[in-house]
């Protein structure tokens, strides 16, 4: 049970591929919104008496919604408080799509799905969707939790961006799992997640290869910084200073430029959403307090 949840926050948290099991998807958990001629897949679970969060992941090779039961499971402690919504990206990216059009998109099926103004919660890749939402639509934002994210590539490590490009162009999916766990978790959580990882990557599809390239240069163009600061609501910034993906300056950063709470774990890399064990518990004091 305990590599499960690990497994399925890997999915749901991660920076650059997702490392999920594939597992059929459970459909009483796995719903569909059609928005425009597109279809985007979304897990809701939670108290629906609870004010509307929204989590949105970070890239992923394969979709996060064959570990339904498991991140439902490892989100227990939020979604005793909160309705919770966690959209998937939608299944085919077009050339060229960016952050700004994911960010519309998933405006599109807040719209769809009656969600007016809710808590918003990204990882990484995620989390610059997030601030994109923040700053186009401030009226649907009640608070914004950032994790391990940045508002531009200016202190990413391009050259790890590079080779999982060119590992993915290669369709080498063992070796992009590596390059990933190697560079995203902490040694001593990579050694003993290790094999889990790169197996994990079995089975990914053309569809999947394309969108994850089409997503990773996404990433590599991203920039709202000459409009992060007309976010209002409440931040809180979750980074680390060891992260070796998008660096540590990345989170200073945006505390600069949001003046917002934040923390910023030592001893951990870009996934400490995954390795913190308080990781969750500071989100949901956050959430308390923005209510």
């Amino acid at each position: 049970m305990r590599n499960r949840m690990i497994l399925a926050a890997l999915a749901v948290l991660l920076c650059v591929c997702g490392c999920a099991k594939p597992e059929p998807p459970e459909e009483t958990l796995v719903k569909t919104v059609t928005i425009g001629g597109t279809k985007m897949d979304y897990l809701h679970f939670g108290n629906e008496n609870g004010e509307k969060l929204v989590i949105l992941p970070g890239l992923a090779l394969k979709s996060v919604m064959g570990s339904a039961e498991g991140i439902v499971s490892a989100y227990a402690l939020l979604a005793k408080d909160y309705d919770v919504y966690l959209f998937d990206h939608i299944r085919e990216e077009p050339e060229g799509y960016t952050i700004a059009d994911m960010a519309r998109d998933t405006l599109a099926a807040f719209d769809a799905l009656g969600l007016d103004r809710v808590h918003l919660m990204g990882v990484s890749m995620g989390g610059m969707v997030a601030q994109r939402i923040a700053i186009d639509a401030p009226e649907r934002v009640s608070s914004l939790i950032l994790c391990s994210t940045a508002m531009n590539m200016t202190h990413g490590n391009r050259e790890a961006f590079a080779n999982w490009i060119s590992l993915a162009e290669a369709r080498n999916t063992p070796a992009l799992m590596e390059a990933f766990g190697e560079s995203v978790y902490t040694p001593s959580f990579y050694a003993q997640y290790k094999e889990a990882i790169i197996a994990s990557g079995e089975g990914a599809t053309e569809r999947d290869f394309t969108n994850f390239l089409i997503s990773a240069n996404a990433v590599l163009s991203f920039d709202v910084s000459s409009g992060i600061r007309r976010i209002a609501c409440p931040v809180l910034v979750l980074g680390a200073e060891e992260d070796r993906v998008l660096g540590v300056q990345a989170s200073y950063d945006l505390i600069e430029a949001l003046h917002c709470e934040s923390y910023l774990y030592e001893g951990y890399g870009h996934a400490a959403y995954d390795e913190a064990p308080d990781y969750l518990a500071r989100i949901a004091a956050f959430l308390k307090a923005a209510e």
